[in-house]
C-alpha cells in the first residue's frame, strides 16, 4: 500500500511519519515476497514497536492541540494497535519466525494504514488547516 495525498493530516511531521510506515509495510512485504522474511521479521517488529512508541504520542499530542474530536477515538486505536502488535511479539518470542504470522503481521499493518490513518487521523486535517 503506498501513500498518497488522500492520507494527509495537514501536519508536515505527522504526514511523513506516516509516510515512513507506509514504507515500511511496503518493504517487509516485498522482503517476504522474496523469501528474506524470516531475516527481517524480527528487527520490523522491533521497529514497529519503536514507531509506536514515538508517534502515537505525537499524534495523540496533536490531537488535542487542535482540538479534533476524534481525539479520543484515535488514542483507543493506538492502544489496540499497541495490544496487537504485542501479541505478534509474544508468538514471534514463542515460536519464531512463522510466515502466515508475518503475512497477518503485514496484511494488519495495511489494513491499519487504510482504516486508521485515511479514516481517523485525517479528520485532523481541517482542524491543523485552520490554525494555520
Amino acid at each position: 500500500m503506498k501513500w498518497s495525498p488522500a492520507f494527509a493530516t495537514g501536519v508536515d511531521r505527522l504526514d511523513d511519519q506516516h509516510k515512513m510506515l507506509f514504507n515500511m509495510s511496503e518493504d517487509f512485504r516485498l522482503a517476504l515476497d522474496h523469501g528474506a522474511g524470516m531475516r527481517v521479521y524480527g528487527d520490523f517488529l522491533k521497529s514497529l514497536r519503536l514507531y509506536a512508541r514515538g508517534h502515537f504520542g505525537f499524534e495523540e499530542q496533536c490531537m488535542n492541540q487542535y482540538e479534533c474530536p476524534v481525539a479520543h477515538v484515535n488514542c483507543t486505536a493506538h492502544a489496540h494497535f499497541v495490544e496487537a502488535l504485542a501479541e505478534f511479539q509474544r508468538d514471534y518470542a514463542t515460536k519464531g519466525f512463522d510466515r502466515a504470522d508475518a503475512h497477518r503481521l503485514v496484511d494488519f499493518l495495511d489494513a491499519w494504514l487504510a482504516d486508521h490513518i485515511g479514516g481517523i487521523d485525517v479528520q485532523l486535517k481541517p482542524y491543523a488547516e485552520r490554525a494555520k
